[in-house]
């Protein structure tokens, strides 16, 4: 019999804290959706990818599940069509925004968080907020952002 432990994110960032670093960083493929997203926060200077990646995570874990939302929202990172209209960002240079292509949806989450405040901690929530309209889904982006930072070092 084994019994599943889960360590509160205190602890999982402690333990983190007191691994050993790694000697060599592996490069991330701008293509694969860890780079898209940290690339979207770059743009951004003060955003955290793990939140441009939380997200991805909320809407449509990575792409994965971006079928089109009750509310009519589309794309791996649910835009409705007029949040897509006034934000559409070209994220991949090919001279074309889409809302279903992960570039330019991400591209254009990074922007949309970026022009409400996402690149300052004191205003990151209200960013958040203005992704979607939900307090419940500002702390659950920030929890998977949290859980992000813990898994990956937040770099």
């Amino acid at each position: 019999m084994s019994i599943a432990v889960s360590f509160p994110t205190e602890s999982a960032s402690l333990i983190s804290a007191l691994s050993p670093p790694t000697k060599k960083k592996t490069a991330v493929d701008p293509r694969s959706y860890v780079g898209m997203y940290k690339r979207a926060a770059d743009a951004c200077p003060g955003l955290p990818w793990t939140v441009v990646a939380a997200v991805g995570e909320v809407e449509s874990q990575h792409g994965r599940d971006a079928a089109r939302s009750t509310a009519g929202a589309v794309g791996p990172m649910q835009f409705l069509p007029s949040t897509w209209k006034a934000y559409a960002t070209d994220g991949d240079g090919d001279g074309k925004t889409d809302v279903h292509s992960a570039a330019d949806a991400i591209a254009t989450a990074g922007k949309l968080l970026c022009v409400n405040g996402g690149g300052d901690r004191s205003t990151l929530a209200t960013a958040i907020w203005n992704y979607n309209h939900s307090w419940e889904y500002v702390a659950r982006v920030l929890d998977v952002s949290a859980q992000l930072e813990t898994a990956k070092g937040g770099d």
